[in-house]
């Protein structure tokens, strides 16, 4: 596929549709968006202020009563993981016993595996929002439980690193969800954007690292024990072909799986202006509601059964955007539009009425 010619833009000084919203509703799905003019070989930088804390400044002037939504606790996040652990370890145990074919286990890593590690890991981070229980510490060892049977040990790593993407959204350094500058240079026609999707893992697991590095504290050092010991469990008592669907369903889970495509739909520019989009098709059930995006970033407190009730509570911050179609319609223009890939990211830059970096790296330390 031919590679387009880029063009070169300054800074966009229009608001992001988030922060003015549209007053009628769209005539199409956000991934028909995609044809604007844009840098191929760099972010669409913007000159706004981090959308959801105007967001969360507007809604809650309107709607006060929302504030108590967002900080309910939802114990029910214990029961879900304690099901689905239970699962995995039946089925690991359905593998010792009767799966001989790698052929067979690679299906049933991809169609169930994949989808059960990634409803984990949705929980992990849900629960890494201090969203099951009041004490924080309580929370970590739940997120810990929720990722034993994903294999790697990320849950407090995640947790820690996924709070910078909250407070820094769209800061092209300390927001570990933005792609690297390499990563606009490697993937840049279909076939190299089909292998970032196969690979995509790697890259949120080792960018932060890259970026803005952390020392670790005791709890992630408890979390790889964890998990180490867990692993050498599932080796002893189920073999290594259970280790093995374990290991695929959290890889694949959170790749070239539709269950996954919500990494690209969340935050890449499918809509001019717009820095997150939100999803409410059926697959919020298989991903526990984690398409309702701007919500969950307009109040990352509010646990994820209570995202629906957000969005009917203040219809009118959320109706009139550009919505995602469907996880499966992303992949597919992830892979084969040329208007959408890693460059397709909002970053911002910091003015007179921004937090200064002082007080960015105040928040991190």
């Amino acid at each position: 596929m031919p590679k387009q010619e880029s063009k070169k833009f300054s800074k966009d000084y229009s608001p992001s549709l988030l922060i003015e919203i549209p007053k009628e509703k769209p005539k199409d799905w956000a991934t028909n968006m995609t044809h604007f003019e844009k840098d191929k070989t760099n972010f669409h930088v913007m000159s706004h202020l981090e959308c959801h804390d105007v967001r969360r400044e507007k809604i809650l002037k309107a709607h006060p009563e929302i504030e108590k939504l967002a900080d309910e606790k939802d114990p029910i996040s214990v029961v879900v993981v304690a099901i689905i652990n239970v699962l995995q370890l039946l089925i690991c145990y359905f593998i010792s016993k009767y799966v001989d074919s790698w052929f067979y286990l690679f299906l049933l890593a991809y169609f169930v595996g994949a989808v059960l590690n990634h409803g984990l890991f949705i929980m992990m981070h849900d629960i890494t929002h201090f969203t099951c229980f009041k004490s924080a510490f309580y929370n970590k060892l739940l997120a810990i439980l929720s990722n034993l049977p994903q294999v790697l040990p990320s849950a407090i790593s995640f947790g820690r690193y996924h709070k910078d993407h909250h407070t820094f959204q769209g800061d092209e350094l300390l927001d570990p969800d933005i792609p690297t500058k390499l990563e606009i240079y490697l993937f840049n026609n279909s076939y190299t954007k089909l292998l970032f999707l196969i690979t995509m893992p790697v890259f949120y697991a080792f960018r932060p690292y890259l970026k803005k590095p952390k020392v670790q504290n005791s709890m992630e050092l408890l979390n790889i024990f964890v998990c180490l010991i867990y692993n050498y469990f599932i080796v002893e008592v189920f073999g290594w072909k259970a280790f093995t669907y374990l290991l695929l369903g959290t890889l694949w889970g959170l790749s070239i799986n539709p269950v996954g495509m919500h990494v690209i739909a969340e935050h890449y520019e499918f809509n001019k202006g717009q820095d997150t989009f939100s999803y409410y098709g059926w697959m919020n059930y298989l991903n526990f509601n984690v398409g309702y995006h701007i919500e969950h970033h307009d109040f990352p407190t509010c646990s994820w059964r209570n995202l629906p009730k957000l969005r009917q509570m203040a219809p009118e911050f959320y109706e009139n955007l550009p919505q995602i179609e469907s996880y499966f319609t992303v992949m597919y223009k992830y892979i084969f539009d040329d208007d959408i890939g890693p460059y397709s990211r909002i970053v911002r830059e910091v003015d007179s009425g921004d937090v200064s970096m002082e007080e960015k790296e105040k928040k991190l330390a």
